[in-house]
């Protein structure tokens, strides 16, 4: 028999961790978005070729789309653990989720896409 009180316990860590977690990748993201864009002014005005840096630049890139890659594995893990609660019965507010989780749809990567 489930303990009803270490299931809500448990289900306040998961959200607190998984919110966290979203909100890290949310920061590394606008971080790493931000440094890809002062690369090219940088360089500018430095008055560089373009091909100075152009392969640390497109690592940058590289981990941005990586990022994103994640972000979206995060989003899909989030409506998991939403229908996981849902089996458990246990109410959303219960959990300290203020804001509906996104549905399965709602985000998608492009394969191959490079952000």
């Amino acid at each position: 028999m489930l303990n009803a009180h270490a299931l809500h316990a448990a289900g306040g860590r998961v959200t607190h961790h998984l919110g966290s977690i979203e909100q890290s990748i949310d920061e590394s993201f606008a971080r790493t978005a931000s440094f890809l864009a002062y690369l090219p002014e940088a360089r500018a005005a430095a008055n560089l070729p373009m091909s100075i840096g152009h392969k640390a630049l497109m690592r940058v890139l590289a981990s941005l789309n990586a990022i994103a890659q994640a972000r979206e594995e995060m989003v899909a893990a989030h409506v998991e653990f939403a229908e996981t609660r849902s089996d458990l019965r246990l109410p959303e507010t219960d959990l300290g989720g203020l804001v509906p989780c996104p549905t399965s749809g709602s985000i998608r990567a492009v394969a191959g896409a490079v952000v």
